[in-house]
Protein backbone atom coordinates (compact mmCIF):
# COMPACT_ATOMS: atom_id res chain seq x y z
CA UNK A 1 0.00 0.00 0.00
CA UNK A 2 2.87 2.35 0.80
CA UNK A 3 4.43 1.68 -2.60
CA UNK A 4 1.14 2.54 -4.30
CA UNK A 5 1.15 5.88 -2.48
CA UNK A 6 4.48 6.85 -3.97
CA UNK A 7 3.94 5.47 -7.45
CA UNK A 8 0.45 6.72 -8.28
CA UNK A 9 0.67 10.16 -6.68
CA UNK A 10 -1.47 12.37 -4.52
CA UNK A 11 -4.91 10.87 -5.01
CA UNK A 12 -3.72 7.30 -4.47
CA UNK A 13 -1.75 8.41 -1.41
CA UNK A 14 -4.85 10.12 -0.02
CA UNK A 15 -6.93 6.98 -0.52
CA UNK A 16 -4.24 4.76 1.04
CA UNK A 17 -3.86 7.16 3.97
CA UNK A 18 -7.62 7.25 4.58
CA UNK A 19 -7.93 3.48 4.41
CA UNK A 20 -4.78 2.51 6.31
CA UNK A 21 -3.97 5.36 8.71
CA UNK A 22 -5.03 3.44 11.82
CA UNK A 23 -3.67 0.06 10.73
CA UNK A 24 0.00 0.76 10.00
CA UNK A 25 2.26 3.56 11.12
CA UNK A 26 4.63 2.74 8.22
CA UNK A 27 1.90 3.02 5.58
CA UNK A 28 0.47 6.17 7.19
CA UNK A 29 3.89 7.83 7.19
CA UNK A 30 4.65 6.85 3.60
CA UNK A 31 1.24 8.01 2.36
CA UNK A 32 1.53 11.39 4.09
CA UNK A 33 5.07 11.78 2.81
CA UNK A 34 3.96 10.96 -0.76
CA UNK A 35 1.10 13.48 -0.53
CA UNK A 36 3.43 16.20 0.79
CA UNK A 37 6.00 15.49 -1.92
CA UNK A 38 3.36 15.68 -4.66
CA UNK A 39 1.91 18.87 -3.19
CA UNK A 40 5.30 20.59 -3.05
CA UNK A 41 6.20 19.48 -6.59
CA UNK A 42 2.79 20.64 -7.88
CA UNK A 43 3.20 24.07 -6.28
CA UNK A 44 6.69 24.49 -7.73
CA UNK A 45 5.55 23.42 -11.20
CA UNK A 46 2.51 25.71 -10.99
CA UNK A 47 4.74 28.66 -10.11
CA UNK A 48 7.22 27.80 -12.87
CA UNK A 49 4.53 27.48 -15.54
CA UNK A 50 2.81 30.63 -14.26
CA UNK A 51 6.10 32.48 -14.41
CA UNK A 52 6.67 31.30 -17.97
CA UNK A 53 3.21 32.51 -18.98
CA UNK A 54 3.86 35.90 -17.41
CA UNK A 55 7.12 36.15 -19.34
CA UNK A 56 5.50 35.07 -22.61
CA UNK A 57 2.64 37.56 -22.28
CA UNK A 58 5.10 40.21 -21.15
CA UNK A 59 7.17 39.59 -24.27
CA UNK A 60 4.07 39.89 -26.39
CA UNK A 61 3.19 43.19 -24.71
CA UNK A 62 6.73 44.50 -25.11
CA UNK A 63 6.75 43.42 -28.75
CA UNK A 64 3.56 45.35 -29.42
CA UNK A 65 5.05 48.31 -27.58
CA UNK A 66 8.22 48.03 -29.65
CA UNK A 67 6.24 48.19 -32.86
CA UNK A 68 4.09 51.10 -31.66
CA UNK A 69 6.82 53.19 -30.05
CA UNK A 70 9.89 52.57 -32.15
CA UNK A 71 8.32 52.06 -35.54
CA UNK A 72 10.78 51.20 -38.26
CA UNK A 73 12.97 48.11 -38.21
CA UNK A 74 15.95 50.30 -39.12
CA UNK A 75 15.62 52.55 -36.07
CA UNK A 76 18.98 52.33 -34.19
CA UNK A 77 17.33 53.38 -30.92
CA UNK A 78 15.32 50.15 -30.99
CA UNK A 79 18.36 47.82 -31.09
CA UNK A 80 18.83 47.40 -27.29
CA UNK A 81 15.11 46.76 -27.01
CA UNK A 82 15.29 44.09 -29.74
CA UNK A 83 18.19 42.38 -27.97
CA UNK A 84 16.22 42.36 -24.71
CA UNK A 85 13.16 40.90 -26.45
CA UNK A 86 15.33 38.20 -28.08
CA UNK A 87 16.78 37.19 -24.71
CA UNK A 88 13.38 37.16 -23.05
CA UNK A 89 11.98 35.07 -25.91
CA UNK A 90 14.60 32.41 -25.18
CA UNK A 91 13.66 32.28 -21.48
CA UNK A 92 10.64 29.93 -21.82
CA UNK A 93 12.71 27.54 -23.92
CA UNK A 94 15.56 27.62 -21.41
CA UNK A 95 13.05 26.96 -18.64
CA UNK A 96 11.69 24.00 -20.57
CA UNK A 97 15.23 22.65 -21.01
CA UNK A 98 15.67 22.88 -17.24
CA UNK A 99 12.24 21.46 -16.37
CA UNK A 100 12.55 18.30 -18.47
CA UNK A 101 15.58 16.90 -16.60
CA UNK A 102 14.07 17.91 -13.27
CA UNK A 103 10.87 16.06 -14.15
CA UNK A 104 12.94 13.01 -15.03
CA UNK A 105 14.80 13.22 -11.73
CA UNK A 106 11.53 13.51 -9.82
CA UNK A 107 10.22 10.42 -11.59
CA UNK A 108 13.37 8.47 -10.67
CA UNK A 109 13.07 9.59 -7.04
CA UNK A 110 9.42 8.51 -7.00
CA UNK A 111 10.42 5.16 -8.51
CA UNK A 112 13.13 4.67 -5.86
CA UNK A 113 10.58 5.49 -3.15
CA UNK A 114 8.16 2.97 -4.65
CA UNK A 115 10.73 0.18 -4.84
CA UNK A 116 12.10 0.77 -1.35
CA UNK A 117 8.71 0.93 0.31
CA UNK A 118 7.61 -2.17 -1.61
CA UNK A 119 10.62 -3.92 -0.05
CA UNK A 120 9.58 -2.67 3.40
CA UNK A 121 12.41 -0.14 3.67
CA UNK A 122 11.55 3.12 5.42
CA UNK A 123 12.09 5.57 2.54
CA UNK A 124 12.44 9.26 3.41
CA UNK A 125 12.59 12.16 1.04
CA UNK A 126 15.45 14.49 2.03
CA UNK A 127 14.29 17.16 4.50
CA UNK A 128 10.65 16.28 4.01
CA UNK A 129 10.72 12.84 5.60
CA UNK A 130 12.06 14.00 8.96
CA UNK A 131 9.72 17.00 9.03
CA UNK A 132 6.69 14.76 8.43
CA UNK A 133 7.91 12.20 10.96
CA UNK A 134 8.16 14.93 13.61
CA UNK A 135 4.70 16.31 12.77
CA UNK A 136 3.10 12.84 12.95
CA UNK A 137 4.60 12.20 16.39
CA UNK A 138 2.84 15.23 17.88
Amino acid sequence: MAALSHFFGFLAALIVWAAQRDRSRFVRFQAVQAMAFDLIVSIILFLAVGGMLVVIFGIMALGIGNIALLGSQNNPAAEPFRVFISLMTALPFMTLCIMLPITGILFVVRLIATIQTFQGIDFRYPWLGNLIDQSLEH
